[in-house]
């Protein structure tokens, strides 16, 4: 992590200071700065894999986060957060993601392929394929083809026979969805781990009283959530991550991109997107944010951010 010199934090205005100094308690870790931040610690990532999953996972160690490519024209893609158990070799990868779009499942059948396809090289003479699970947080009701039993949040896919329903070959790639709009906020003493939590990642950041009916094992993940706990550059990257995601509504809204009629989000025109984009690092440029944070939140060069 780069440390702002003195000269760099000079130039955040009284207004951002005082919004660094008013921010919430605790963190909303759907926000991507923050999110990273709080499942880099081993715990967190733990628990949540062993909640979901309802596996007996141990140890685990990190991996880089971007994918290997082999060619110039491969996809490179970049998870929010990959992780092996050290003990089976599975590969997981948690991802946040606040907004539907189109080609979602798209990008997780890509992330879990590749991931698959780079266990193997030419050199090996059989294959050796461990599981790769995909575990999506969504911000958004994913659209199903079939009717959602009431209740219902946590949703598995696998390859699985049509007729008999015979998981093929152990499972070696599923992705998950736990989707937190489909919560209704309520916990009552049969309510689930995994229901448990949506009421975190809905509620962290600003709950008065917390529910007699969550699990102890969440007190953990509330003190650690506490941004008092993070140092000024952090409590900086996390103003900026969270102002990121306000304006990212407020394109959504503006025409950035078409509301669909039943499938959520579809993008927009090419030329309205750039506009959009445009515009996003336009005002973030002018509250301050560095060239490079702004190029990496709207996807532009930061050839061409510096040109705005």
């Amino acid at each position: 992590m780069s440390t702002l010199t003195e000269s760099k934090k000079q130039e955040y205005t009284a207004e951002q200071a005082e919004a660094i100094k008013n921010l919430p308690a605790r963190l909303d870790i759907r926000v991507d700065w923050a999110f990273k931040h709080f499942f880099a610690k081993k715990e967190h990532l733990i628990k949540i894999i062993r909640d979901l999953l309802d596996m007996d996972i141990e140890v685990i160690e990190y991996e880089p986060n971007g994918l290997d490519v082999a060619t110039d024209q491969d996809k490179k893609s970049v998870f929010d957060v990959i992780c092996k158990n050290t003990q089976t070799g599975e590969r997981f990868v948690l991802e946040m993601q606040t907004t539907y779009e189109s080609d979602m499942n798209d990008r997780l059948y890509y992330y879990g392929g590749s991931l698959i396809h780079n266990q193997v090289s030419s050199g090996d003479k059989t294959y050796n394929v461990k599981s790769v699970l995909i575990l999506c947080i969504a911000s958004y009701k994913v659209p199903h083809k079939e009717p959602v039993p009431t209740g219902k949040v946590f949703f598995k896919y696998q390859m699985r026979e049509r007729e008999t329903h015979e998981v093929f070959d152990g499972d070696k790639l599923g992705i998950c969805f736990l989707e937190l709009n489909r919560f209704d906020d309520y916990l009552d003493k049969d309510s689930d781990l995994k229901r448990q939590w949506c009421w975190i990642f809905n509620n962290l950041s600003n709950f008065v009283e917390r529910p007699a009916n969550l699990d102890p094992s969440f007190d953990d993940v509330i003190k650690d959530a506490g941004t008092h706990r993070l140092s000024m550059e952090e409590k900086i990257k996390y103003m900026e991550a969270l102002h990121l995601n306000e304006r990212e509504r407020q394109v959504i809204h503006e025409g950035g991109y078409i509301i669909g009629k039943q499938d959520g989000l579809e993008e927009g025109r090419a030329e309205g997107r750039a506009e959009g984009r445009a515009e996003v690092a336009k005002n973030l440029m002018a509250m301050g944010i560095p060239a490079e944070t702004v190029a990496k939140a709207t996807g532009l060069s930061p050839e061409a951010v510096r040109a705005l």
